[in-house]
């Protein structure tokens, strides 16, 4: 359960599985799999990925807040519950990164390699910057004061 105590089905099924660090790290590790499936339009590469994010959502939910990975879902929380425009900066980034993603996903469907592998550093570099904001959203939130770090 979150920390308003609802049980509803996403946060059961979605939300607290998904805070696992084993189940962020799969998922982001996943990213580069999916960019190389298109590039190679392999169907068993992108069967491998349905199969991690199936697998992903069979882990344990985690026990504490202590992992990185766990907080940085717990801060998309904190975000979507105040909603997408209480952080304009976050959601400026979170759109450079869909742009970045889609001409990454343009390029590998083009099997243009280098602007593929350039598209998918700089989408991951752009993630480590999204998960960044959100550990610190949530941090902040933690300790009361609201939304440590805020730009």
């Amino acid at each position: 359960m979150n920390e308003r105590g609802d049980g509803t089905v996403p946060q059961r099924l979605f939300w607290e599985r998904h805070a696992s660090p084993r189940s962020v790290w799969l998922l982001v590790a996943t990213y580069p799999v999916v960019v190389l499936a298109v590039y190679r339009r392999s169907r068993g590469l992108a069967a491998a990925v349905v199969v991690s994010v199936l697998l992903s959502l069979r882990v344990s939910p985690p026990a504490t807040d202590d992992a990185w990975a766990t907080r940085v879902v717990r801060g998309e929380q904190v975000w979507l519950d105040r909603g997408l425009g209480s952080e304009p900066w976050t959601l400026a980034l979170l759109a450079l990164g869909a742009l970045v993603q889609f001409a990454t996903f343009r390029a590998a469907s083009r099997r243009r390699g280098r602007r593929t592998a350039v598209g998918t550093a700089a989408s991951v570099g752009l993630m480590g910057l999204f998960f960044d904001r959100m550990a610190r959203l949530y941090e902040g939130h933690a300790s009361g004061d609201g939304g440590a770090g805020r730009d």
